[in-house]
């Protein structure tokens, strides 16, 4: 009975030991966690505050962090006054809109052939001439690019600007290696069933492929209207400027009003936060399941 008694003891104790590291390595886990979440977000939360006062509170030292007059909202309405914003905000959008919804189109496409057809030379297409893509940086082609559009007159154009983005051998490698999971039975029952590759496509791989699409579709988003270089090569008047290209307006060849260029630039990013918040569900499952994960 005592060996017993003793041996239960035991069990109990152990559980408790255990229970108490575990409990020990979570707290330690959030709070490296939130540390660095902190830390991640103290630029953009002093990019905020910065936007909310006047300038002479910015070069204040000692640094003051919130402003004297909260809220001063009279940044954010100098930044349409004094500069065509909302042109250029209506710009990127228009742009980014365009290059995302054609990127999400052929390359779930392209992504559905190669992840799902049998050709002659598929895995030297896929490896050579997509992958390949990526390892050329844009600055070498924005050359030949910026030729190539001026030739067609497409320069200070909305399809010019979106033109490199119209494709994406990223979106085509990301669409592949998540349409590979969608189990072939489907495809094969449907095909037995009489349907189309087109209406295969419609009606099982996209509907599958939605976690893959919003995680493209948002870094496509992110990255498209975040682009400085080639609007920068491609853009010759002020009314087809970008939000990005927008932001150095505010710059002056003597002063910068920090506080004005950080309201314009709180006002850029908008657009991206709302975004992801509608689909981070999804872009987190999508990057689980395409092998982006860390």
């Amino acid at each position: 009975m005592t060996t017993q008694t003793e041996s239960e003891f035991s069990s109990t104790s152990a559980r408790g030991r255990f229970s108490i590291a575990h409990t020990s390595a979570g707290v330690v886990q959030w709070t490296v966690i939130i540390l660095g979440a902190g830390i991640m977000a103290l630029p953009f939360v002093w990019m905020v505050l910065t936007s909310l006062k006047h300038d002479s509170e910015v070069l204040r030292l000692p640094i003051t962090w919130l402003p004297d007059q909260f809220p001063y909202l009279e940044n954010y309405r100098q930044v349409f006054i004094r500069q065509p914003f909302a042109r250029f905000f209506l710009n990127s959008f228009i742009v980014t809109t365009l290059a995302t919804v054609s990127s999400l189109l052929f390359s779930s496409l392209s992504g559905y052939a190669f992840a799902k057809f049998r050709f002659p030379g598929k895995e030297v297409v896929f490896f050579v001439f997509i992958l390949a893509v990526l390892m050329v940086p844009f600055e070498v082609v924005v050359v030949p690019l910026y030729l190539i559009f001026n030739r067609f007159g497409l320069t200070d154009t909305y399809l010019g600007l979106a033109g490199p983005n119209l494709l994406s051998a990223f979106g085509v490698f990301i669409m592949r290696q998540f349409i590979e999971s969608i189990p072939d039975d489907y495809i094969d029952a449907a095909r037995v069933d009489g349907q189309s590759e087109l209406g295969i496509f419609a009606r099982i791989v996209l509907p599958l492929s939605v976690p893959g699409l919003a995680t493209l579709g948002t870094v496509k988003f992110i990255w498209t209207w975040n682009e400085f270089l080639w609007p920068l090569v491609v853009v010759r008047s002020d009314e087809m400027k970008t939000v990005i290209l927008g932001l150095a307006n505010y710059n002056g060849m003597w002063w910068t009003s920090y506080a004005l260029v950080t309201a314009a630039a709180f006002l850029s990013v908008i657009p991206m936060i709302i975004l992801f918040l509608v689909f981070q569900e999804f872009i987190i499952k999508g990057m689980t399941m395409t092998g982006l994960k860390g």
